[in-house]
């Protein structure tokens, strides 16, 4: 078990699981049971720990969402808002924008993203799905060497796509398509329709970004309903208003944009618990 950290099992309640199968008589069926984890156990497991998920996610969201202050090495996600959302991104800007988001690292040119991004604000025909999946085709163009554009996979581009929408119309109901959070939605989508396997996102199959962005819609109304998310919210947003005194607009961006944002890193929080528990499942499959 030296891969899980071991805090995480003693905080989550998983480390008294893991002694009392140690003791176990090491019956072999037992343990091929042990590591069969359906999404409703997944799920299970999530829903007991919620509260804490909900509280990594807020310190997550608090950090990305701190002051704008100069020489950060991770800006805040203030400054994307501020200049994505107005049109007004530099090419310097999005040449720390991709790095700092982890955008996968081909020779982009980044004089033209600039303008692909600043063409995002004002398009009043722009709808999250069409709009990130038009995106997502398009900057492959935007590279040196179409011959790496070419080997950029889809869900490099439908990721970086859905990052830059996500700061350039804080508005609208942008889901940031990344590992974790298809994994996290795809063990929900599947407890909440009692399936025996977790749903597996791919921009080219039946599970697109169109099904995932269904999805996580459905699953902000449900943890809209749940009060320590609501109020959770309610924290970022307090945060977020401290952190921009003196700053103009004060109000950086309405209440949905950090329902998302907190829902975001939720689930990415929730991936990482589910990779947890999984390989913590496998481990006990080779008692």
């Amino acid at each position: 078990m030296d891969d899980v950290p071991v805090q995480w099992l003693a905080d989550a309640g998983l480390a008294s699981d893991i002694r009392r199968l140690a003791h176990h008589d090491h019956d072999q069926s037992f343990c091929q049971r042990s590591s069969i984890l359906t999404p409703q156990d997944l799920a299970s497991r999530l829903h007991a720990e919620k509260r804490f998920h909900i509280q990594r996610a807020l310190s997550e969201s608090c950090y990305w969402g701190r002051a704008i202050e100069r020489n950060q090495k991770k800006p805040s996600d203030q400054r994307w808002i501020e200049t994505f959302s107005k049109g007004s991104a530099t090419v310097d800007d999005v040449k720390e924008f991709f790095p700092t988001y982890q955008i996968h690292r081909a020779p982009w040119q980044f004089e033209t993203v600039a303008i692909q991004v600043n063409g995002l604000h004002d398009d009043k025909d722009w709808t999250p799905t069409s709009g990130i999946q038009a995106l997502a085709k398009s900057l492959p163009k935007a590279l040196e060497n179409s011959k790496d554009g070419k080997a950029l996979q889809d869900g490099h581009r439908t990721s970086a796509a859905s990052k830059v929408a996500m700061f350039a119309r804080p508005g609208d109901d942008v889901f940031i398509w990344d590992r974790l959070a298809n994994v996290a939605v795809g063990v929900r989508v599947a407890a909440r329709n009692t399936v025996a396997k977790a749903i597996k996102y791919n921009v080219k199959g039946p599970n697109g970004y169109d099904v995932f962005h269904r999805h996580c819609m459905r699953e902000l109304e449900a943890e809209l309903e749940v009060v320590e998310f609501i109020a959770a919210v309610d924290e970022f947003m307090d945060f977020t208003a401290f952190a921009r005194s003196g700053r103009e607009p004060e109000q950086l961006a309405g209440r949905r944009y950090f329902e998302r944002r907190l829902f975001d890193k939720l689930l990415v929080c929730e991936g990482v618990r589910i990779e947890e528990l999984r390989a913590a499942g496998r481990e006990f499959d080779r008692c």
